[in-house]
């Protein structure tokens, strides 16, 4: 089995959603490497271990993460050592999708089926956790039933251009958890974040490096969700 935790991040033109994926079996060294991070942090910046990390406010230097004040650049090198901190976990990938913000429900609806194949090709079952505020649950429930699936050679076999493919290896629906209470989908935002500037750079942001941060996450990006990705890592495009 494998956990799946998504979150996205984006603007009102843009949105980027990121599933990072745990095999049953690295769940808990998972868990373990993000609290030590977490603890390093405390000692070497008097972070908060428990405060919610936002990508989006964090990099930008709101809010009070710790007992003293971690200046925006010290953040995105925080930010950047955290990407990396997820990129050395064993057993864990990386899914991607970017569309514009009015297509968001498309996107993610072509996520889950890369998942699902995934899934398939992995001889697993996936729990898909979600940050709050979105509710997916009847997109799911209609894919485990009826998800009529284009053949990218113009038809399937019976002269048909759709076929119902069924999420089958999505079990249940998804668990929607507050993302203050989730280190897992708070490592999700951040890469979703770190997404979000690679494909749509900002100057203030780029003087930081942010928008080359998401080169850390590379190995973990399953290039096969997508092969239409001009930078070959995979990632679900849809304008």
């Amino acid at each position: 089995m494998h956990f799946v935790y998504i979150d996205d991040s984006g603007d009102e033109k843009s949105r980027c959603y990121s599933a990072l994926i745990f095999h049953e079996s690295a769940w808990k060294t998972a868990q373990l490497q993000i609290k030590n991070h977490r603890r390093q942090l405390k000692a070497s910046d008097a972070m908060f271990v428990t405060k919610e990390l936002h990508a989006t406010n964090f990099v930008a230097g709101r809010g009070k993460v710790g007992l003293r004040t971690v200046p925006k650049g010290r953040r995105c090198e925080i930010f950047r050592e955290t990407l990396a901190v997820i990129a050395s976990i064993p057993n864990a990938y990386l899914m991607n999708a970017i569309s514009s913000k009015a297509n968001e429900r498309v996107i993610f609806e072509r996520l889950i089926n890369r998942i699902n194949r995934a899934m398939s090709g992995w001889k697993s079952n996936a729990v898909i956790f979600h940050d709050q505020g979105k509710d997916y649950t009847h997109l799911i429930r209609r894919m485990c039933i009826y998800n009529p699936i284009i053949s990218k050679y113009g038809a399937w076999p019976g002269g048909s251009p759709y076929k119902n493919i069924p999420t089958d290896r999505i079990l249940e629906d998804i668990v929607y958890r507050d993302s203050k209470e989730s280190s897992f989908i708070q490592m999700a935002d951040f890469c979703a974040y770190a997404l979000f500037r690679s494909e749509f750079p900002l100057p203030s942001k780029t003087k930081y490096g942010l928008d080359r941060a998401f080169e850390l996450l590379h190995p973990l990006c399953v290039a096969a969700a997508y092969q239409g990705d001009p930078k070959k890592l995979g990632i679900i495009r849809f304008s």
